[in-house]
């Protein structure tokens, strides 16, 4: 059977339950603070820019078709980048500190549309080892570039610079701590919205008639037990006082 939900009763379960929310809200970023902290292994990034320019020539015809290849053969360029031969001498020039692996998982190239620059990232855990494979990526690409194509039109424009200021790429604790709050809410939301469809118990008048289907005529107040003893010693006391005036009125008859 399926069962209708109004607004006022989903507000209602919600302030309910609000320490639910708060609850799993704190947990989700705690844990998540403890992890960024404590656990995760923050990411450096650096960066070098080669650009891919045209021949020199006096003719503009023909220097406007050499940018226009060399805008085409940027995309070759950059897959040359992370190429095993690159990558290898890379490796060798670096004293064998870094796997080519490593390298390949370290090394990130990337060019705007239309444009001659690439630009090549290296992340790695330790900011000054990012500085230096980014560079030396960027000095075998260069000097490499002559053999493999038989052109030397690439050229460094700036390298990657160490700082020891520099502060990590990676993890983004804002970001994570804002998706661990949300996180933390749908939890308690989820966690009210389960015992909100599975709770039959009657809170109030109106799930009386909405559970049984019938129009209450009146309610009996709920008494505690200090209060009903308030009440009899009260009553008691009535009667005393009651018995004792109507005593006195019969001894002053008589």
């Amino acid at each position: 059977m399926e069962e209708l939900i109004d607004l006022k009763r989903i507000f209602g379960a919600i302030n309910r339950g609000k320490w639910y929310i708060l609850g799993a809200i704190g947990l989700c970023v705690c844990i998540m603070s403890i992890y960024l902290w404590f656990g995760a292994t923050p990411i450096y990034q650096s960066k070098t820019q080669v650009l891919v320019n045209q021949v020199d020539s006096k003719d503009s015809s023909i220097q406007a078709q050499d940018v226009q290849a060399n805008l085409q053969l940027v995309d070759t360029y950059s897959a040359i980048v992370t190429s095993p031969r690159i990558l290898k001498e890379v490796e060798k020039e670096l004293s064998n500190k870094y796997s080519q692996t490593e390298l390949a998982n370290a090394i990130q190239v990337s060019n705007n549309s239309n444009s001659q620059i690439i630009e090549i990232a290296a992340e790695y855990t330790n900011a000054k080892d990012a500085t230096a494979i980014a560079n030396k990526t960027a000095q075998v690409f260069e000097r490499q570039i002559p053999n493999i194509m038989k052109v030397d039109n690439v050229t460094i424009l700036s390298e990657a610079q160490y700082s020891k200021t520099q502060a990590p790429v990676k993890p983004h604790k804002s970001l994570m701590l804002g998706l661990s709050f949300v996180v933390g809410a749908l939890i308690g939301a989820m966690i009210i919205f389960v015992q909100t469809i599975f709770d039959r118990t009657i809170k109030n008048v109106d799930d009386l008639q909405e559970a049984l289907g019938l129009t209450v005529l009146g309610t009996v107040n709920a008494f505690e037990p200090d209060q009903m003893e308030t009440e009899k010693s009260f009553e008691r006391r009535k009667i005393i006082n009651e018995e004792k005036n109507r005593s006195e009125a019969i001894s002053r008859i008589q």
